[in-house]
């Protein structure tokens, strides 16, 4: 079984004075992801170390590091000591243990403690030939069919034998809370793990229309809600029902009442986020894909939100949507079954509305009225 995990981080080590602020939020996330599994976690000179519960299992660790962005690629290693000796006995029983036939190899050495009397490059060779006299393998630096790792840092020396790739980006936190639309459709829902990946803590509004808000506990918004939050620690959903909106848009051209609807769901965001703190609304919206997010209807829909709005999908096109969402993991629960409230909505919106137009359709038929009430019925499901 393997004895630590070690983590490397890519982003987070280009920032200067703050760099600690961001390894902590990074420590404090890995601590979460890894629950039961590690008894400490520590920051190390340009590393993570979390010691690992005896007795894990390996692919738990390497699933629940997987969803901690931030981090560049991990191990998991077992620890050895900063002796040579120690070290090929660890290495050749580690080989044996894994059962590992391979006809070449390479030995690669980090070297974070200083004090140690050889460096990186002596350290390959003596190993490198230590494990020759010991196994029929040959030396291969090119393309080893096994490579040794040997990191020497913290006092001790951690073995391994695969780097596994991570997500990347910053630490879910250090940028900030953020308020994300979340729909039933492909597009939302990578909207929001992008913004995760840029170190937000992203909560979720769902506007739906079944007969109360525990309806949405047994729909595919609730089992996207419960994926996403697997990357950011306390994740929040709010849900509201929108039959306010549809007691005061009866009257509306029908062309124009989707555009409505997109900017009744703005500005709930809005006043829920400000009653809340959030830093600004994350939508799904990429332009031109659906009528109602061509740029005159972005505008519409927008005008007269103070906080910001991010989009970060807005230049992606629907084949590139459908990637990530599938590179995700949410691809598969968004074809589920659910009727979303835009698709109650009229199917021939206006593709190049007005945002003054849609301003005076607004306020004569007390739009901002049904966004207060609606505020008042939302609840948390967490």
């Amino acid at each position: 079984m393997y004895d630590v995990a070690l983590v490397h981080y890519g982003e987070i080590g280009t920032k200067g004075a703050n760099r600690p602020i961001f390894e902590n939020v990074l420590v404090e996330n890995i601590k979460w992801a890894l629950k039961n599994k590690t008894n400490d976690v520590l920051r190390l000179r340009g590393r993570i170390l979390a010691k690992l519960e005896p007795d894990v299992d390996s692919e738990e660790i390497k699933q629940a590091l997987g969803k901690v962005f931030g981090i560049a690629w991990f191990a998991l290693a077992y620890e050895s000591e900063q002796d040579i000796n120690i070290m090929v006995k660890d290495i050749l029983k580690r080989l044996t243990e894994h059962g590992i036939k391979a006809k070449s190899f390479m030995v690669q050495t980090k070297r974070a403690d200083k004090s140690f009397p050889y460096t990186s490059l002596e350290v390959n060779k003596i190993i490198g030939a230590r494990i020759l006299e010991n196994t029929g393998m040959s030396v291969n630096l090119e393309n080893p069919d096994v490579t040794v790792f040997i990191e020497l840092a913290n006092g001790k020396a951690y073995l391994y034998f695969e780097k596994v790739k991570g997500l990347g980006g910053l630490p879910v936190g250090v940028s900030g809370r953020v308020l994300s639309l979340l729909s039933g459709g492909l597009d939302s829902p990578v909207a929001a793990w992008l913004m995760m990946k840029r170190g937000c803590h992203v909560d979720f509004l769902h506007l739906h229309a079944l007969r109360d808000a525990q309806e949405v506990r047994g729909s595919k918004v609730f089992e996207i809600f419960r994926y996403l939050s697997s990357f950011c620690k306390d994740s929040k959903l709010f849900v509201a029902p929108f039959y306010k909106f549809l007691e005061r848009a009866l009257n509306v051209p029908t062309k124009l009442e989707l555009v409505l609807f997109r900017k009744f769901m703005l500005k709930l965001a809005e006043a829920l986020a400000k009653r809340e703190g959030y830093l600004g609304i994350v939508t799904g919206d990429s332009i031109g894909q659906v009528a109602s997010q061509t740029l005159r209807n972005i505008w519409s829909a927008q005008r007269g939100v103070d906080l910001p709005v991010y989009r970060p999908l807005l230049t992606y096109d629907k084949e590139e949507i459908i990637r990530l969402a599938k590179h995700i993991g949410t691809y598969e629960l968004s074809l589920k079954e659910y009727k979303d409230c835009c698709s109650i909505i009229t199917r021939h919106p206006e593709t190049s509305s007005k945002p003054e137009i849609v301003q005076e359709i607004w306020d004569k038929v007390g739009l901002e009225n049904a966004v207060m009430e609606t505020l008042n019925l939302i609840e948390s499901l967490e």
